[in-house]
């Protein structure tokens, strides 16, 4: 057999899988997305169903059905197998995936325009995650200083490049010299991880949860104009110090870097090079230029030094 990097299975043999692995009745099953991971809807006679199917090699599949078990209300629940275990798994052709099922989420994504009120909640639901996750053991968060090398050798621009270099190394610098809160992060605080059902906001998708910088989850909000809102909904719930505060911009530089070495290298991998036109590349190059402007970064280094 040749080589594979990854196959998209079949999707009326994962719903045989399905049936024998969970007892269901599955009347129906399409692919939903196909990136990282594959996602399918399983339809039964009691409603939807999400089944995930996971790449070759991942490892924390059944983990994450047992954060979500710990964490409770606000996030989609896994549904154990018949035997109880919280993941199975499935030989394709590239070697052994996990896999899990989910319930459905009720409501939906929340549509545009956006506004201060929904932000406000999403804030609530973030620190209502942060606090429900406490204390749960994780696998680390990503050390972006370690993607830094093989980021400025895909980034065409010279003035990029330094720029990177500069940015990363001083927010590692500032990262590393403050005294940030640790803990279980979700790991991918956007609006596209949510569905809103009436007055509430539920989680999903919990694959890139891990152990790091609480306020690094709160980073992607932070540039947009409803970041008032959210911080102030997420201080109804829980504090949010000052240090973590100042950190968000560098730990959200650490994001977009960490960003960028996904649209360089893992997603050309898995969709082929023409993603590299899709113009998510030049989105988080435009915003660590930003962020260089804001933060007083340039190609020659940190101005306030």
């Amino acid at each position: 057999m040749v080589p594979t990097l990854r196959s998209i299975v079949d999707p009326a043999a994962l719903a045989r899988v399905a049936a024998r692995e969970y007892g269901l009745d599955v009347t129906g099953c399409v692919l939903l997305r196909s990136l990282v991971n594959d996602v399918y809807r399983l339809d039964t006679p009691a409603g939807p169903r999400v089944l995930k199917l996971y790449r070759a090699g991942y490892g924390s599949a059944g983990w994450e059905v047992e954060l979500a078990a710990h964490v409770g209300a606000g996030v989609a629940q896994g549904v154990p197998l018949l035997d109880g275990r919280p993941a199975g798994s499935l030989t394709a052709a590239e070697g052994s995936r996990a896999f899990t099922l989910w319930e459905w989420v009720p409501g939906s994504k929340p549509p545009k325009p956006r506004t201060d009120e929904l932000y406000h909640r999403f804030g609530v639901a973030t620190a209502a995650f942060h606090e429900a996750a406490t204390g749960f053991p994780g696998p680390p968060a990503v050390d972006v200083a370690a993607l830094v090398d093989e980021v400025l050798a895909g980034v065409p621009d010279a003035a990029d490049r330094a720029l990177i270099a500069g940015l990363a190394a001083e927010a590692g610098r500032r990262v590393r010299g403050a005294e940030l809160e640790r803990g279980l992060c979700h790991g991918d605080v956007t609006l596209d991880n949510v569905h809103r059902d009436g007055d509430r906001i539920i989680f999903f998708d919990l694959d890139r949860a891990a152990d790091g910088y609480r306020a690094a989850d709160l980073a992607p909000v932070a540039g947009t104009p409803h970041w008032p809102a959210f911080l102030a909904g997420y201080r109804t719930v829980r504090p949010f110090r000052a240090a973590d505060e100042t950190a968000v911009p560098w730990l959200g530089v650490l994001l977009r870097i960490d960003y960028l070495h996904f649209h360089l290298y893992a997603k050309p991998a898995m969709r082929g090079t023409e993603s590299l036109t899709e113009g998510w590349v030049e989105q988080n190059l435009t915003g660590l230029r930003a962020a260089g402007r804001r933060l007083g970064v340039s190609a020659g280094g940190f101005a306030g030094r």
